[in-house]
């Protein structure tokens, strides 16, 4: 049964669902669905071990975050498939991110998320654990820089202990890599992945309220070496498909100029 049939077989539709699929999705697939005026917004996936993903954590983090009001209510989640509200919305740019009001905006996003407590039933996450989870999977032949230049990076970086629930994958949009984690990864992600300047990033972090700015330094070199080291794990898993290839190309130059 393709995924547009096990999504419209779903026992929630009011009539006959049109299902639009999106374009975006490296790790799973996406869909706009249309039934009697309303719309929904449909994921299919599946468990990635080698990511980490487990779709019962996601499902848990995506109702968390839901309840504290920054992601839409779920109305179905079983079987891999997750079916939420439709919330308007546009794709964040490198360009638009980087405004003041957007700013504030994600700063307040993440100040209520870190607002939820460890959670006894989720994973952690951490960048650290995950580089070196990837790097011991990854061979010699499937890394373009060496791999005791990224053990030497590593080497120099701590793990700090989960403290609340962290999205761990730049945008409140999907749930799957949350879990228990320390704030500063996030915000270390959204510095790094939005290539945010010194000044842009002092003005996250006064927005954001105090923090600890050496955890958040580490913790940015441990985001470009783990998005680098994704790149490469998801080319093996899913092959150079969509923009894969010119994201690998980004992460790979942020990741040279951190190494040692």
């Amino acid at each position: 049964m393709s995924e547009e049939a096990r999504i419209a077989a779903l026992p929630l539709w009011h009539g006959h669902p049109v299902i639009e699929p999106v374009a975006a999705g490296r790790t799973n697939r996406n869909f706009i669905v249309h039934d009697q005026g309303r719309r929904y917004f449909a994921r299919v996936g599946a468990e990635i071990p080698l990511h980490g993903i487990s779709r019962a954590a996601e499902r848990r983090c995506a109702m968390l975050a839901a309840e504290t009001g920054i992601a839409p209510t779920i109305v179905y989640a079983a079987g891999g498939i997750m079916v939420t509200d439709y919330v308007e919305g546009e794709t964040m740019s490198i360009a638009s991110a980087r405004t003041p009001e957007r700013l504030a905006q994600i700063a307040a996003a993440l100040q209520r998320l870190h607002a939820i407590p460890v959670q006894g039933d989720l994973p952690d996450f951490c960048p650290v654990a995950a580089s070196h989870r990837y790097l011991m999977q990854l061979s010699d032949a499937e890394l373009p820089i060496t791999r005791h230049r990224v053990e030497a990076c590593l080497a120099h970086l701590p793990s700090f202990p989960p403290y609340c629930l962290i999205h761990g994958d730049l945008i409140l949009v999907d749930w799957e890599y949350a879990g228990n984690g320390a704030a500063a990864t996030d915000l270390a992600m959204v510095i790094s992945n939005f290539e945010l300047d010194a000044a842009e990033a002092q003005s996250l972090l006064r927005l954001y309220g105090p923090v600890d700015h050496a955890a958040i330094e580490t913790m940015r070199v441990a985001a470009i070496v783990r998005e680098a080291l994704w790149c490469l794990m998801q080319a093996r898993i899913g092959g150079m498909t969509g923009d894969l290839q010119d994201y690998s190309v980004v992460c790979l130059q942020r990741l040279e100029r951190v190494l040692p």
